[in-house]
């Protein structure tokens, strides 16, 4: 395997655990729009308030990861989806700002509004990125000669509205595992209802997918119709995941729906980065063309190869640290 081909997977590794993390965060943001019970969203938003700071650890190494090692990447597919990253950013901050005031503010509603709007912003613009990136985006010379509207297409709104139901079902997880009571057995409910949607989207992307066929380079078929038999695989994985999701749900399990939702993103990872590989940026720019001379892959593996150990091991005591039930009357930090 090429040093480019490492740095591929070591990205689509961070991507996961970024898409999984923050995916509970603003999961509990959409649902706070569920409800109007501040009691509850007390307790909801309290539940993400000691580990939501640090699930934005792998949005930087993400960024920086992409700089350093495809710096072809970051420098004209993110110039050519400026709109959609800077509406990101914006959302993000906005996310933020909800959260942090909602914990300090007499009244609490605005700010609450302003945390689960936000939290729906940044989804779509996850969505509006991934969708422009996986449909394809159109090269000369090393340049992007496509529209700047390019990204907002039928299928980038179907993974934006995936990435909806994606978020909301790992957030009910999320919220089964931290609180008990009424709000535990609404968040199942949720977490039923989330499922079933992220399941229908899925299977509506992936025929949205068979019915265009220039999309095939995402199946691992360019250019044919069908699907791999990798991909088939890890697809049907995922679903006997979400099934096995709902089976905890109706249970009564704790741990196991968010184990579940971090399984069943795996396999859907593989089954894309699997078809895409060693592809990056659809539909013809290779990792190895995209990637930073051999030398600095390699300076960079020795120092993230350092790195990623002390980060893992410090978010896991994290979680250890801050388990257990969200109390009534804790607060965000």
């Amino acid at each position: 395997m090429d040093i480019a081909d490492v740095w591929y997977w070591i990205m689509a590794f961070l991507l996961w655990l970024y898409v999984f993390t923050d995916g509970f965060d603003l999961g509990v943001g959409i649902l706070c729009l569920h409800t109007d019970d501040e009691a509850w969203r007390d307790r909801m938003t309290a539940s993400i308030g000691s580990v939501w700071h640090a699930n934005q650890t792998w949005l930087v190494m993400l960024g920086g990861v992409l700089f350093g090692a495809f710096p072809l990447v970051y420098g004209t597919v993110l110039a050519a989806l400026y709109l959609p990253a800077g509406f990101l950013l914006f959302a993000l901050m906005a996310r933020g700002i909800g959260l942090e005031y909602r914990a300090e503010a007499d009244g609490k509603r605005p700010w609450t509004k302003l945390f689960g709007w936000g939290s729906v912003a940044v989804t779509l613009a996850h969505g509006f990125l991934l969708g422009g990136i996986l449909q394809g985006m159109a090269f000369a010379d090393g340049r992007f000669v496509g529209g700047r509207f390019d990204w907002f297409s039928p299928f980038t709104i179907l993974v934006g509205v995936t990435l909806l139901c994606l978020y909301a079902m790992i957030g009910a997880a999320w919220l089964v595992l931290k609180t008990d009571g009424e709000l535990q057995t609404q968040a199942r409910l949720w977490g039923i209802r989330y499922g079933s949607a992220t399941v229908a989207m899925l299977v509506l992307v992936i025929g949205y997918i068979a019915l265009d066929g220039r999309l095939g380079f995402l199946v691992g078929r360019p250019g044919q119709a069908g699907f791999s038999p990798s991909f088939i695989l890890a697809i049907v994985a995922a679903v006997l995941c979400a099934a096995l999701y709902f089976r905890a749900l109706g249970k009564g399990w704790e741990r196991r729906p968010l184990m579940y939702c971090a399984v069943m993103l795996a396999f859907v990872f593989a089954a894309f980065g699997g078809s895409l590989s060693p592809v990056i940026v659809p539909p013809g720019i290779t990792a190895a063309m995209a990637a930073a001379p051999a030398p600095m892959l390699r300076i960079m593996l020795a120092v993230v190869g350092g790195l990623l150990p002390v980060l893992l091991f410090y978010n896991a005591y994290q979680y250890r640290v801050f388990s257990g039930k969200t109390a009534p009357h804790d607060e965000v930090q």
